[in-house]
């Protein structure tokens, strides 16, 4: 069994018929690919991900059962090289033999905060918060506090923990605040994560303010400005401020006509639709979002098709086109797994459709289906709009008990998610 790095490089490059020389042209010499396939060189992250390119070989499976007897050092920063180059999952294994062996060669809290960053990255929370706990606790861990409470934020936002997530990175900034020389790019990390939570739990004015903060701070890619573009856009639209929600959208989609990522555009482009949609003829709108989601099923991206079946629905429904909104809710559902968040949007929509046609029951149903959604998924803002939807109509229906009940379990529910269990104090 190949058990080196240069062994396994060797094994791909016969299998593809490649000379040394072909596969060093324009990177590295001929005579570096023979110390690396005889393990007298080490190659950089850099250089080991294009071999991996050239090879037609996912880098996970050109290092899997490797022996990387590498110096911790060596080991350290090509761990590190792949956790820039999001490959999170190649790097854990690397992280974790580390944190076992170096513990005095390299920092075991940076390795550590590394390690908890790819977990959950891949959706390991439980073992992330372990690793995250444990620097939490340590007392020479105090300068990782501000990250350490970041990424806590974070995991509590995967378990759609809102309320304690929200407590977590507003800690986290006033923590990073604290420092004598402020790091501009993490600022706008912390600031980011802090405003994108405050638009889930339904608080767009704050939400606003630390957008607008961090676009200050940035002066990174195109790519992010038009998505804090597209992210202010919808937090004014929330507020009903429709002409700078309008102003945020035409910024986003100028940045967006030079975005080179398809599948990227695509998306952005599908949210820029929506928060301009209140601006012109919203058929048009409707025809601009049928055209994404007829090339998302051309490409078979059945969840994305629906997401998009699910905001035509949506705009349907605002503007009384109560058939038609059926119509594209039903293609939604086709396309979406049952408990997707978009799922939400197309049982309120549906709820309202029955309503209309006067199938309370049915409406009822749908209604309860999307607040189990909301809940499932932490949605405190889609939440609370709906239960107060719920309650109108049962109210009017002369139905006040179940009303009353139905806000008490709103009220258990806001209860329970306010708890702070687990928190960091």
């Amino acid at each position: 069994m190949d058990r080196t790095l240069g062994q396994r490089v060797r094994k791909f490059r016969n299998q593809k018929g490649m000379t040394q020389i072909e596969l060093a042209e324009g990177l590295i010499t001929p005579s570096m690919v023979s110390q690396i396939e005889s393990d007298r060189a080490r190659p950089s992250y850099k250089v080991l991900a294009e071999i991996a390119a050239r090879l037609e070989v996912p880098l996970e499976q050109l290092l899997k059962g490797v022996n990387l007897d590498l110096e911790y050092s060596s080991k350290y920063k090509l761990a590190l090289g792949m956790v820039r180059a999001n490959e999170f999952g190649t790097a854990i294994p690397l992280l974790e033999s580390l944190v076992e062996y170096a513990p005095f060669k390299i920092p075991k809290g940076n390795v550590l905060l590394e390690l908890a960053r790819c977990q959950l990255e891949v959706g390991n929370v439980t073992e992330a918060e372990s690793n995250l706990n444990q620097l939490a606790n340590h007392e020479q861990s105090a300068a990782m506090l501000p990250q350490v409470l970041l990424l806590l934020g974070k995991a509590a936002e995967l378990k759609s923990e809102l309320p304690i997530a929200l407590f977590l990175t507003k800690r986290a900034l006033e923590e990073v605040l604290k420092a004598e020389q402020l790091d501009a790019d993490l600022h706008v990390k912390f600031l980011m994560q802090l405003a994108a939570l405050l638009g889930k739990v339904g608080k767009a004015g704050e939400a606003v303010r630390y957008y607008e903060q961090a676009l200050q701070l940035d002066h990174g890619s195109r790519e992010e400005r038009a998505k804090t573009y597209l992210r202010l856009a919808e937090m004014f639209d929330r507020q009903k401020k429709y002409e700078q929600a309008e102003d945020y959208a035409s910024k986003a989609a100028v940045l967006l006509e030079e975005q080179s990522n398809e599948k990227i555009r695509q998306e952005l482009q599908h949210r820029s639709i929506m928060l301009l949609r209140g601006s012109g003829d919203w058929k048009s709108a409707v025809q601009q979002l049928l055209s994404l989601a007829q090339r998302c099923e051309r490409e078979a991206d059945r969840a994305g098709a629906g997401k998009v079946y699910a905001d035509i629905a949506l705009i349907c429904r605002e503007h009384q086109s109560f058939d038609e909104a059926r119509t594209y809710a039903e293609q939604a559902r086709k396309a979406l797994p049952d408990t997707d968040p978009a799922m939400g949007k197309v049982h309120r929509v549906l709820a309202d459709v029955s309503f209309y046609k006067h199938d309370d029951r049915k409406g009822q149903t749908h209604l309860d289906d999307a607040v189990k959604i909301f809940e499932q998924h932490g949605m405190a803002a889609e939440l609370e709009e709906a239960v107060l939807v719920m309650c109108r109509h049962l109210s009017s229906k002369g139905d006040f008990q179940e009303a009353f009940r139905k806000l008490e379990n709103y009220h258990q529910y806001l209860l329970q998610a306010l708890g702070h269990r687990g928190i960091v104090l």
